[in-house]
């Protein structure tokens, strides 16, 4: 029997499992099964529990799509990580250091929210995948964006009715291969509308990377940023050099699994 939290984090949601005393090692098929929204528990992403590998860590946070593949890092799942933690007495620290596969983030909670710290993402180039988008879409304004994953953020004028699913096919031969998510967004009045259409997991209601990823580029004067998804509202600040994110972690409830 494999214990487990159903959580979410702007409706970003995830199992979360707590692996420090017992080793679990899921297959993409058991995955994926239990991923399935009608057979199975439904879930964007797995999030594991583990001891770090790196001495400044107080954890290491593995994640898993709902396909069965292995992510990076997600920043609406390490918030919940980091609630998962305290709610479970794993740590009497009000700061912890959560490693990842590709960074590790400093969390702390703030009333009801939870802060992550993160190092600002930075746009990087990729010649291949910019011939790619120009035959594919008219627009003047997207950049390739690094957070700890990759994000392709497209700037465009309305986000609601936008054939989302249709650009990543077109894409995806350049995209995927690359473990490139798609993001577009739209900036009104100082607040910015996303969506997200994350590889091995389709569209989420939110996705914390690409809303950071945006962020680092549609920052105020102030160094700060309010971004909307289907599934609520992150804010954004620009801390010393890093980037801070504040937002939910909600634990929806508990339940195990039958080996």
């Amino acid at each position: 029997m494999i214990e487990f939290n159903k959580m979410h984090g702007n409706g970003n949601d995830f199992i979360v499992i707590n692996s420090l005393a017992r080793d679990f090692n899921f297959t993409k098929k058991k995955i994926s099964r239990l991923a399935d929204r009608n057979k199975g528990i439904g879930f964007d992403q797995l999030i594991i529990i583990d001891a770090p590998t790196n001495k400044d860590a107080d954890f290491f946070i593995k994640f898993f799509n709902s396909d069965g593949t292995s992510a990076k890092m997600c920043l609406n799942g390490i918030r919940c990580a980091a609630s998962f933690i305290w709610s479970e007495k794993l740590s009497p620290h009000k700061k912890i250091y959560l490693q990842t596969s590709s960074r590790t983030i400093e969390c702390c909670q703030n009333k009801s929210q939870i802060e992550a710290l993160i190092s600002i993402p930075y746009i990087i180039e990729d010649q291949e995948l910019e011939k790619k988008i120009r035959q594919n879409l008219n627009t003047a304004k997207y950049s390739l964006v690094d957070c700890g994953n990759k994000h392709l953020c497209i700037k465009i004028r309305s986000v609601s009715n936008y054939k989302l699913e249709d650009l990543y096919k077109k894409l995806q031969p350049e995209i995927s291969t690359k473990k490139i998510n798609l993001s577009i967004y739209k900036k009104t009045k100082g607040e910015i509308q996303i969506r997200t259409y994350e590889n091995g997991a389709g569209e989420t209601l939110s996705c914390g990377s690409a809303s950071a990823s945006v962020a680092s580029i549609e920052l105020n004067e102030k160094g700060k940023a309010k971004i909307f998804s289907s599934g609520g509202k992150l804010q954004f600040l620009q801390y010393k050099d890093k980037l801070k994110m504040i937002g939910p972690a909600i634990n929806v409830y508990r339940g195990v699994i039958e080996e």
